[in-house]
C-alpha cells in the first residue's frame, strides 16, 4: 500500500514538472491563470475600459427607457430581480482543474479537500464583488437609494453562498430531468430572494434563505466522490468564456469553438452563392458562420434584442439598431482567422480573400438591418424610409472604412 502511494506521488510530481506539495497546488494554478490573463488584458486594457464605458452608458440609457415602458402593474423590483438572477445563473465554479488531472489527481482525491474549499471560496468572493457592485448600481439608479447597510450585505452574502453551493451540487445530478428541476429551483429561489431584498421584506427573505441553506448543507454533507468530468467541463467552459471576450479585441490562438452541421442552412447557402472561383472564400466564411455556434447564436441574440427594443422603444429604436449593427460587425471580425492555413493553398489572391470577407460582413449586416427595419415596421408602424437609408450608409461605411482596416490575411493569422 505504501509502495503504491509513493508511486502515485512520484508520477504526479513528474506530471507537474517540478516537485511540489499538494497544498501549494491551488496557489500555483491561480498564479498561472492570472499570468496568462494579464498578458492579454494588458494589451487590450485601454480598449476594454472605453468599450465598457460606452456600452454601459448605452445600456443604462435603454434599460431606463425599458423600465418606463413596463406597465405600472409590474414593479421595478420584479424586473431588477429578474436581471440579477440572470447574471447569477451564469456563475461558474472556478477550480483551475486541467484535463490531465483526471489521471494524476484522481488517486489523491482524499488529499484535495482544502484545494476545493479554496476554489469555492474564490468563486464566492468573485460573485460577492460582482453582485455587490451590481446591486449598488441598481439601487442608486432605479430605486434611488445607496443604503448598503450590514443587513443588506449579509443577505447578499447569503444569496451568493446559496448560488455557489447550488452550482456545486450540479455535479451529482444523475439525469437531464434532475438537471432541469434543479435549475428551475435555483432560478426561482434566487429570483425570490433578490425580490424580497429589493422590497425590504426581511422576514420572507430570511425564512427562504435559511430553508435553502439548511437543505443545501444537509445535501452537500453526504459523502460523495467528486465528478471529475463535470469539474473539467466547468473549468474549460469558464476559461473559454474569458477567451471569447478577449477574442473580441484580439486573436486568441487555438480557441476551441462548438459547432453544428445545420444542413438546411448549408443547403440554402449552396443555392444562394454562385459557384465560381471568386466566391470560394465567401462560401467558406458563410459556411463557418452558419456552423460555429458562437457567431451564429451571437447574430441571433443581437437580432432578437434589436427586435424587442424596436417594439418596446419605437421612437429610439433606429439608434439602437445602429448599435446592434456595430456590435455584430465588430464581433464577427475574428471569423477571418477561423479558416485553416491549408486553405491558403487554393489559387486565389490575398486581395480576393480580403474582398470576400468584407462582402460576407456586408451581406450579414444588411440582412440584419432589413430584419430589424421590417420588425420595426410591422410591430410599431413608425419605421420611416430614412431609417433604412441611414442604416445602409452606416453598414457600408463601417465595413469598408473600419472592418477593412482590421482584416489581416497573413499566413500566421490562420489556425492550423
Amino acid at each position: 500500500m505504501n509502495y503504491t502511494y509513493s508511486a502515485i506521488r512520484i508520477l504526479f510530481n513528474k506530471s507537474m514538472g517540478v516537485l511540489m506539495d499538494i497544498k501549494t497546488l491551488w496557489g500555483l494554478r491561480v498564479q498561472e491563470f492570472y499570468r496568462k490573463m494579464f498578458r492579454y488584458y494588458s494589451i487590450i486594457g485601454a480598449n476594454v475600459v472605453y468599450f465598457f464605458l460606452v456600452i454601459s452608458s448605452i445600456f443604462i440609457y435603454y434599460f431606463n427607457l425599458f423600465l418606463q415602458w413596463i406597465p405600472p402593474q409590474i414593479s421595478v423590483e420584479a424586473i431588477l430581480s429578474l436581471f440579477v438572477t440572470f447574471i447569477l445563473i451564469q456563475t461558474k465554479v472556478r477550480t483551475f482543474i486541467k484535463r490531465a488531472d483526471i489521471i494524476f489527481l484522481l488517486p489523491l482525491e482524499w488529499e484535495l479537500k482544502s484545494y476545493f474549499i479554496k476554489s469555492l471560496a474564490y468563486s464566492f468572493v468573485i460573485d460577492v464583488i460582482k453582485l455587490l457592485s451590481l446591486i449598488t448600481i441598481l439601487l442608486s439608479l432605479y430605486l434611488h437609494t445607496t443604503n448598503i447597510n450590514f443587513p443588506i450585505f449579509f443577505l447578499i452574502v447569503g444569496i451568493v453562498s446559496y448560488n455557489i453551493l447550488m452550482k456545486w451540487t450540479e455535479q451529482w445530478l444523475e439525469n437531464h430531468v434532475q438537471f432541469v428541476l434543479h435549475r428551475l429551483n435555483r432560478f426561482f429561489s434566487i429570483y425570490l430572494m433578490c425580490y424580497f431584498l429589493f422590497k425590504n421584506d426581511w422576514i420572507f427573505e430570511l425564512v427562504l434563505m435559511s430553508v435553502n441553506l439548511v437543505f443545501l448543507i444537509y445535501f452537500i454533507g453526504k459523502k460523495r466522490n467528486l465528478n471529475w468530468q463535470w469539474l473539467i467541463v466547468e473549468e474549460e467552459s469558464a476559461l473559454l468564456r474569458n477567451f471569447k471576450f478577449i477574442n473580441i479585441f484580439m486573436d486568441v490562438p487555438n480557441l476551441k469553438r462548438s459547432s453544428r452541421n445545420r444542413r438546411l442552412l448549408t443547403m440554402i447557402l449552396k443555392r444562394c452563392i454562385p459557384y465560381s472561383q471568386s466566391n470560394t472564400f465567401l462560401y467558406l466564411y458563410s459556411h463557418l458562420f452558419v456552423r460555429y455556434n458562437d457567431y451564429f447564436y451571437l447574430y441571433l441574440r443581437l437580432t432578437l434584442i434589436g427586435i424587442f427594443v424596436n417594439y418596446a422603444i419605437p421612437t429610439s429604436g433606429w439608434i439602437f439598431n445602429i448599435l446592434i449593427l456595430f456590435m455584430t460587425g465588430f464581433q464577427v471580425i475574428p471569423l477571418q482567422h477561423e479558416i485553416k492555413q491549408s486553405a491558403l493553398l487554393y489559387p486565389i489572391s490575398k486581395s480576393q480573400i480580403n474582398d470576400s470577407f468584407l462582402k460576407f460582413v456586408l451581406v450579414i449586416l444588411y440582412a440584419q438591418l432589413f430584419v430589424l427595419y421590417f420588425a420595426m415596421f410591422i410591430l410599431t408602424s413608425t419605421a420611416k424610409i430614412y431609417y433604412l437609408v441611414i442604416g445602409s450608409l452606416f453598414v457600408y461605411v463601417f465595413v469598408y472604412f473600419f472592418v477593412s482596416k482590421k482584416v489581416n490575411f497573413s499566413g500566421s493569422a490562420f489556425k492550423e
